[in-house]
């Protein structure tokens, strides 16, 4: 899968958020933060758009990247 092509944008994120959800993990959103910022809900944390997108850069746009990135959110307290 070509994530690095994308437009950032509705379209590229929707298939991110796809991706997860093909991987059945629960994923709410996206909701637009007010300097225009898309956020998500995934796993009882705020992932933003970036963070979907390093994630599918890095090869980890499944459940345990998802478990790495939500533990790093948790621990740092954001």
């Amino acid at each position: 899968m070509k994530f690095l092509g994308f437009a950032r944008g509705r379209k590229g994120s929707s298939v991110l958020v796809q991706e997860l959800r093909d991987h059945g993990i629960h994923v709410i959103g996206p909701f637009r933060r007010h300097n225009d910022t898309f956020v998500y809900s995934l796993a009882d944390c705020v992932v933003t758009e970036r963070e979907l997108l390093d994630l599918a850069i890095a090869g980890k746009l499944d459940a345990a990247g998802v478990s790495e990135l939500t533990a790093k959110i948790m621990k740092s307290g954001a």
